[in-house]
């Protein structure tokens, strides 16, 4: 059997789209007879990692998640790059898969032009890599929308609203979910027991959001991205901070509104996609409108996502039979 090893392995972020991710490349690897051998968790160092070292020194392919890692010069994403020149490599092919690509130095994508394969998740990203002399970029949406998911066995009634990266985000959604009396559902979990305590829990929503005031509302974090969907399939509105929040109700369908990122990855998604603009907020709209709903999916966007999500499965398909093909 084939060895393979993985960089930038975000399973153990307890974030649900970055587990589901890291799920996703394990089974279509695992499907091609190519065994995972080793993986360097995210950001964690894999040049410190003696072990990871030595499985890349006799591994046969060499692939990196990139995520949402590689942009504005992040110190985290050139790390990953410099697996190519890691004296372990031995010319090793390296995959750099589900990446996105912003506002990066000029040899950075001289980097990337060296890999066997270059895959991003977003159309910004192919026109920055195009722009920066890389012409072979493969376009695959992100991992999260591959693969199966439970079927919906239950009536859209609840209102959800989720949580950001960003302070200031958080704290506008939190405030529109006391405003709706919405269920507050973040995309990130915790693993300590003590949070399902109704006292704590609280407390914790307070501290993570620094809202203050005012009533918390119904405060629940699914345990894993299984759990997490099938609540999102209970929903007839949808609003989220996080990319992989945005991702996630594609998937299953929910109608939703996203609160613009800092990297273009959200804004993009929707444009990928050919969802409605209305679909996309910005912090000041959220918090001048606290009350807004999204509205439910039209015909022609929900054949869009429909279409986009066959793609993102085919695209994956393709990807890891090449992956397979030149291990």
């Amino acid at each position: 059997m084939k060895k393979a090893v993985l960089l930038n392995d975000t399973s153990a972020r307890f974030h649900h789209g970055c587990s589901r991710v890291t799920r996703r490349i394990k089974t279509l690897l695992a499907e091609r007879d190519l065994s995972l051998v080793a993986t360097s968790l995210a950001h964690r160092d894999w040049r410190k990692d003696a072990g990871f070292r030595d499985a890349l020194a006799h591994c046969d392919v060499i692939i990196v998640n990139g995520e949402g890692t590689i942009h504005d010069a992040a110190k985290g994403g050139h790390r990953l790059l410099q697996v190519l020149d890691a004296p372990e490599r031995r010319g090793r092919p390296v995959a750099l898969i589900n990446a996105l690509w912003q506002n990066n130095p000029s040899e950075w994508a001289e980097m990337a032009g060296r890999c066997a394969i270059v895959s991003v998740r977003d159309s910004q990203s192919a026109k920055e890599l195009a722009a920066g002399g890389i012409s072979a970029v493969r376009l695959m949406p992100d991992l999260s929308l591959t693969g199966d998911f439970p079927e919906q066995n239950a009536t859209r009634w609840a209102i959800i609203i989720g949580d950001s990266v960003r302070q200031n985000s958080r704290s506008v959604l939190a405030r529109a979910a006391q405003e709706q009396k919405a269920i507050y559902l973040p995309t990130k979990t915790l693993a300590s027991p003590i949070w399902k305590n109704r006292y704590m829990s609280a407390l914790l929503w307070r501290l993570y959001n620094r809202v203050w005031d005012g009533q918390v509302p119904e405060f629940q974090m699914a345990e894993a991205d299984e759990d997490y969907i099938k609540r999102l399939q209970t929903a007839k509105s949808h609003i989220t901070g996080r990319f992989h929040g945005a991702c996630l109700s594609v998937l299953t369908q929910t109608p939703f509104l996203a609160v613009a990122s800092k990297t273009s990855k959200v804004q993009t998604l929707l444009a990928d996609i050919g969802l409605d603009k209305g679909r996309l907020l910005s912090d000041g709209d959220l918090a001048t409108t606290p009350g807004i709903t999204a509205p439910p999916f039209g015909a022609a966007e929900l054949s869009r996502i429909r279409t986009y999500v066959e793609f993102a499965n085919r695209s994956a398909e393709s990807l890891f039979d090449d992956i397979r093909a030149m291990a």
